[in-house]
């Protein structure tokens, strides 16, 4: 077992201006996944830090502690701005560190306090703590969430996603947050070939 490294580290802003993707804003709370799926696009963000994308990307995690409080800053700057933003488009924002520091919940009461609409992209469990705010927010303006889950294959899976729960797991998540009235989907992606091509 490696040690995973967690650095507090306050942010100024919390809401990214997104171009060429299907939203606008996205929002991540932490920086750096202990997932450790090899196939991740987000590793290359931890340079801009000046850590590497490989072994640091995984045990070197940086926590935006004051990430509730500059959304709710944020959000009430844009008043009357109903714009979707998509959480977790960097790092996976249910990540096992998120059991101790509890972002997710505090965001999720600002979206709701705002009526702004949020997407979630997850491979965790973890989501399933929040269902009660989920169904909130998704009242009060639009909630979805959507796993990740390229392969049901228990081999690839302990290979390419080591840190993330089964994905039997979290198809019963998702079941259960579908159950309770919040949207779900799947992301495929990425398709790996030779892998999970089939």
């Amino acid at each position: 077992m490696r040690r995973i490294h967690y650095t507090e580290s306050p942010c100024k802003s919390a809401l990214n201006r997104v171009r060429g993707m299907p939203f606008t804003w996205s929002l991540n709370p932490y920086r750096g996944c202990t997932h450790s799926c090899h196939y991740c696009y987000a590793r290359a963000t931890h340079a801009h830090v000046g850590l590497n994308a490989d072994e640091d990307f995984e045990t070197r995690i940086l926590v935006k502690t004051n990430v509730v409080e500059v959304v709710q800053r944020e959000l009430g700057a844009r008043s009357g701005r109903r714009e979707e933003v998509a959480i977790g488009t960097a790092t996976d924002p249910y990540q096992p560190c998120e059991g101790q520091y509890r972002l997710m919940r505090g965001i999720l009461e600002s979206f709701a306090a705002h009526r702004t609409p949020a997407s979630i992209v997850t491979k965790s469990t973890l989501v399933l703590r929040d269902l009660d705010l989920l169904v909130v927010l998704h009242a009060a303006a639009g909630a979805r969430v959507s796993f990740t889950i390229t392969t049901l294959d228990l081999d690839i899976w302990r290979s390419v996603e080591p840190g993330t729960p089964p994905p039997a797991q979290r198809l019963r998540i998702l079941q259960r947050l579908v159950e309770a009235g919040v949207p779900c989907g799947v992301f495929l992606a990425p398709v790996l070939p030779g892998l999970t091509d089939r």
